[in-house]
């Protein structure tokens, strides 16, 4: 039986790790490495996972950043260091439901050309409290979640991404393709993922929430979203705009409205390159003959655009 392994990247996560890892530990088809990558947390994140490892010694690998090295790249990390045939990325606070990686494993077992799989979340609060029942209902979109083939490749050169990093399971086979990750600051590991994944593959979805993804001021980072005004959401939209607000207040602070479209300008320039390149890979080695004219159009509509991100 092929092996299936839980990449999980953490920073200051003492408050919800445990029932993180428990949620793991706990499944329905267990996973057969967890791969934790600590990036210098400085409550008591490592003593929590040193328990674990004491604990599991065959189950955990532990590593331990020499330096704060920001998510991507611990992610990179993780990913790389992992040795199953199927990897898993997970968020330090949120939690998995007990059948999750048994459900993504049979997704991919049963269809063979897909290389990764995603699905739907429930959102709570940092109490656990539900906030909404689904991600998919009430993220804003043009085109109701989730997408995926060429509307999910349209969305992506269009610098957005429609499936978190914390619902990926995926096929290490992949991984040749995933790493080295951008190094460009803008560029998150989600979104280059997701990517390379809908442009070298064809990813599928249950129609599902595997997991619990947790609203809370203590993120470092979450899904760039936000809530349909409905009355029975207004809780979850309060949650939501103080995350926003914080958010916008500690990476924007003291940026003129200026400096935040030149600061958008060059992350879609930066995103563009690169997807650029991805293309002219997928096309160099004669990937999906059917999606030619599609990719055709996508390299030269990127190309065009870097003019106008340049200027």
């Amino acid at each position: 039986m092929k092996t299936v392994g839980t990449v999980v990247a953490t920073y200051n996560g003492e408050r919800y790790l445990d029932e993180q890892l428990k949620s793991i530990i706990n499944q329905s088809q267990r996973p057969q490495q967890i791969v934790i990558v600590d990036d210098c947390s400085q409550d008591e994140t490592k003593e929590i996972i040193r328990k674990y490892v004491k604990e599991l010694p065959d189950l955990f690998l532990f590593i331990e950043n020499k330096e704060n090295l920001g998510a991507k790249k611990t992610f990179e990390i993780g990913i790389s260091k992992c040795k199953t045939d199927y990897i898993a990325l997970c968020d330090q606070d949120d939690v998995w439901k007990p059948d999750k990686i048994e459900k993504q494993f049979n997704s991919l077992e049963d269809n063979r050309d897909s290389k990764l799989c995603f699905h739907d979340l429930e959102l709570i609060n940092k109490k656990g409290d539900t906030l909404a029942n689904s991600y998919w209902k009430v993220a804003p979109s043009d085109e109701p979640l989730p997408v995926i083939g060429r509307q999910a490749r349209a969305r992506l050169a269009g610098f957005s991404n429609p499936v978190p990093g914390c619902t990926m399971f995926f096929s290490s086979s992949l991984k040749d393709y995933i790493i080295p990750i951008s190094s460009s600051i803008w560029i998150g590991h989600d979104w280059w993922i997701s990517v390379i994944a809908f442009f070298f593959d064809a990813p599928t979805y249950i129609k599902e929430t595997l997991s619990r993804y947790r609203f809370h001021p203590y993120q470092a980072a979450g899904i760039g979203t936000s809530l349909k005004k409905k009355k029975d959401q207004r809780s979850a939209l309060a949650v939501h705009a103080r995350i926003v607000r914080e958010v916008k207040r500690i990476i924007h602070k003291k940026k003129s409205k200026r400096m935040k479209l030149i600061a958008l300008n060059e992350s879609r320039h930066a995103m563009s390159i690169e997807l650029i390149k991805i293309i002219e890979k997928c096309e160099k080695i004669n990937i999906y003959q059917n999606r030619k004219h599609e990719y055709k159009l996508l390299r030269n509509r990127l190309k065009k655009n870097l003019v106008t991100f340049i200027s």
